[in-house]
């Protein structure tokens, strides 16, 4: 794969997104493509391939710039739903 031989990495490369999560309190999210519903128990993120969906309770948007967010609150659960798929 071309990320391999010249050393970067994958995400970079196939625009994909990178998400870090802190325990139950913090997501950190790369690449996303935008916002498609925000409210204090439910996040759904647009990303190139799939949508994530963040599940909790007092839930915010702590950053938000165009390559890169971070969301905290009290987290149950971290869904992927792919694009496209019925």
């Amino acid at each position: 794969m071309i990320a391999e031989k010249l050393s970067l990495p994958k995400d970079v490369i196939l625009d994909l997104p990178r998400i870090s999560v802190c325990g139950d309190r913090e997501i950190y999210i790369e690449n996303h493509k935008g916002i498609m519903e925000y409210n204090d128990s439910s996040i759904r993120i647009k990303t190139d391939k799939e949508v994530v969906h963040i599940n909790g309770s007092e839930l915010r948007i702590i950053v938000l710039k165009s390559d890169r967010m971070v969301i905290n609150g009290v987290f149950e659960s971290v869904d992927y739903e792919k694009i496209g798929r019925k």
